[in-house]
Order: structure tokens, then C-alpha cells, then sequence
């Protein structure tokens, strides 16, 4: 086998697939795997074992190696080395917490950042998360389910981030407000995929849709999103509007035996919102080229997010909260606060003036320019360049 460009660590969806795995990295793993090898370049994944996926295949241009387990202090090291085996001249880890497991497998990553520069290679790291360590509190830790005190939280968060900083030959966030606090960062865009336009009125149809002015939170459902904001926004808004709730529990928390999906579902009730647990891989284009409007009021964001792509992809018009408008940079127009009578106001207005949707789709159309996986991918190939 030759030499790849690049040797990616990172989870990795099954052959022949995009939507899948344990964490929106994935999807952008596969996304920007084959936009690499779009763009020419040689692309080697080093994955964790999957279940029925064979431990050597090829995906297309892209060669998939399930070389470690997930879940245990060996997970990175055993990757790492299997990178190195590789030979490529730079190893890209795509990192965020408890990606590769628990607790137990963050102090293996020490020794992953480390393996391939004693080798000879480029480090290059993708943090997918990025927090401000001083703001994580009590309150963080109970919005994100941290069992830890927020003092140990605080501490080892910030030890994470600072080896990763230290270890790296650079550093790829996704949005500007987070290479503020990252030394060594550089700023690459979550990558938009390209989508076939559908018949908005055959997807509605499809999925048994009404008149209302359909809304839809997307994704897996964890307590940062902020969906408690838009359950009692829609509680009030009911008549004119519907909130479909896409997406299933969070694997983090559905392993730790946490009930945070079905508080929602108690919370929201049948005649509130719509649950449709998790969505087929086939069906996503479909609900969002039948939503009226998708909804972000993420309360404390530290990630950019991979169903506000997917937004972009389908033309779907959002509204995000101001939280992470301003993390994102995202206009006025598409801001929208997070007090449920303000929101259900706001989404009562768009409900009684479906025009002024046409005019939030083309807001949202611009916010989205340079961020096709062929820019994202050509962006990653000029650093692979500068760091070798």
C-alpha cells in the first residue's frame, strides 16, 4: 500500500455511508475524507472497531482502518501507533471529550499527541469543542451532565485543552470566537454538503405533515441544546405552529443511564412537539427540505454545529439563539432570544407571514458562502502543506 498524504484518527461512519455513529465527528470525519480525496490527496482513516465493519477496507478513494477500541486508556496510543505505521506525513486527530470513551480514555491522549512528532510527522488537531475553562461552573457542570465537582472539571478541561495547544503543530477550530481562546489555532469552517433540492410539498406529504409552520430541532438530544427553550416556546404557539424534535438520545447519556430524553418527551407532551427518535439516514434530507424553519437555541454553545449544516445543505431557513449567533457571527435577522414568549412571538410572526421566510432563507443562504466540503478540504490540504 502507498504512502498516504494524510492519516486521519477519528470515529468513522460504516462503508458507504454518511449519518451514522456515536457523535455528529463522524459525519464530518466521512465528509471531509472524501473531500480530501476529491481534491487528490492520498487519505488513510485510522477508526475504532465498529461492529460488523471489516478492520481493513477501502470506502471509495478512502482507506478505513479499525485499528483500536474506544473506551479505554489505550484507545489513543493504539491509534496513534497505528497512524505512525501508516507513514504519512501528518496525523490529523479530530478531538473532542469522550469521544473516544469516558474519563478513563482521556489520559491516553497525552501520549497520542506526542507519538507522532517523536516520529517525524505533523500533528494536526481538530478541536471540535472549545470552553473557556474559567466559565465552567457548577452550572456547566449540571447543564452538561458532569458528575464531577466543577473545580475538578475546571481543572481537567483546561489541562486538555493546553496539551492539545502545547502538543500540536496547529490547531483547527471551526469558528473565530473559539481562536480566541486557543493559541496556535487557525479558523476552518464546518464544511457544507452538497443536497439535491426536493419537493417541499412531497416531503411534507411524506411525513404527514400539517399546515402549521413546521420547526424542527435536529439531532441527538442532550441537555446543551437548549431544548427545553423551544418546547415551552412551542407550548404557547401551538395552534400556528409544530416542533418536531428529530433526533435520538445522546450515546453519552443513554451509556450513563441518564432520563434527559424522556424529561423532554414528559415535559413537551404529544400535543406540544412531535418526537421522532432517531432519524434514518435516508430521511434526513427529507425533513429538512419539509421544515419551514429549523431551531438552534443552544444556551451555552462551544461547538459549532453539524444540523445547522445540514440546514445550509437543504436551504432550510434558522433562527439560532443570541448566544450562538454571536459565536458564530451570525446577522441580527436570525437571532432570536431565548424567553419562550419572545420566541413563540417571534415564531407566531413567521407563522402569520410565511414571505418573511423567503427573505431568512437568503440571509441564511449568504452566512453559509465558503463553506463547501471542496473549500474545506482545499483549506486543510494548504496546512497539511505548511506544518510537513
Amino acid at each position: 500500500m502507498s504512502r498516504p498524504d494524510v492519516a486521519l484518527i477519528t470515529p468513522y461512519p460504516p462503508l458507504g455511508r454518511r449519518h451514522a455513529g456515536h457523535s455528529g465527528v463522524t459525519s464530518y470525519a466521512g465528509n471531509l475524507a472524501h473531500a480530501l480525496a476529491g481534491e487528490g490527496a492520498k487519505v488513510t482513516v485510522v477508526a475504532p472497531d465498529e461492529p460488523g465493519e471489516p478492520t481493513l477496507a477501502n470506502d471509495g478513494p478512502v482507506r478505513v482502518e479499525r485499528r483500536f477500541r474506544r473506551g479505554s486508556a489505550t484507545a489513543l496510543p493504539a491509534a496513534a501507533r497505528a497512524a505512525r505505521d501508516t507513514r504519512a506525513p501528518v496525523v490529523h486527530l479530530q478531538h473532542e471529550l469522550f469521544l473516544y470513551g469516558g474519563p478513563s480514555s482521556i489520559p491516553g491522549l497525552m501520549a497520542a499527541l506526542a507519538g507522532p512528532r517523536r516520529n517525524g510527522a505533523a500533528q494536526v488537531v481538530t478541536m471540535h469543542q472549545v470552553v473557556e475553562s474559567s466559565t465552567v461552573d457548577r452550572s456547566f457542570t449540571k447543564l452538561h451532565r458532569v458528575k464531577a465537582p466543577a473545580v475538578l472539571a475546571r481543572a481537567g478541561l483546561a489541562t486538555v485543552q493546553q496539551a492539545i495547544r502545547r502538543l500540536s503543530s496547529r490547531v483547527i477550530v471551526h469558528e473565530p470566537s473559539f481562536a480566541e481562546m486557543v493559541g496556535n489555532a487557525v479558523v476552518v469552517p464546518h464544511g457544507v454538503e452538497t443536497a439535491a433540492p426536493a419537493d417541499r410539498d412531497a416531503a411534507r406529504a411524506e411525513l404527514g405533515l400539517d399546515d402549521r409552520l413546521t420547526v424542527l430541532c435536529f439531532g441527538f438530544l442532550a441537555p446543551y441544546k437548549g431544548l427545553e427553550a423551544a418546547l415551552d416556546a412551542a407550548e404557547l404557539a401551538r395552534e400556528r405552529v409544530h416542533l418536531v424534535i428529530a433526533g435520538g438520545e445522546h450515546p453519552r447519556l443513554a451509556a450513563s443511564g441518564d432520563s434527559y430524553a424522556d424529561e423532554l418527551r414528559r415535559r413537551g407532551g404529544a400535543a406540544t412537539a412531535t418526537f421522532t427518535g432517531r432519524v434514518p439516514e435516508e430521511q434526513v434530507g427529507t425533513w429538512f427540505s419539509a421544515t419551514d424553519l429549523a431551531l438552534f437555541p443552544y444556551p451555552r454553545p462551544f461547538s459549532s454545529s453539524g444540523s445547522l449544516a445540514l440546514a445550509l445543505a437543504h436551504r432550510t431557513p434558522f433562527l439560532v439563539s443570541p448566544q450562538l449567533g454571536q459565536t458564530i457571527g451570525a446577522p441580527e435577522r436570525i437571532r432570536v432570544p431565548l424567553m419562550p414568549t419572545a420566541l413563540a412571538r417571534r415564531l407566531n410572526e413567521l407563522a402569520a407571514a410565511p414571505e418573511e421566510l423567503d427573505e431568512l432563507r437568503r440571509e441564511c443562504a449568504g452566512f453559509g458562502s465558503g463553506r463547501s466540503w471542496a473549500d474545506v478540504a482545499r483549506r486543510h490540504l494548504e496546512l497539511y502543506e505548511e506544518v510537513r
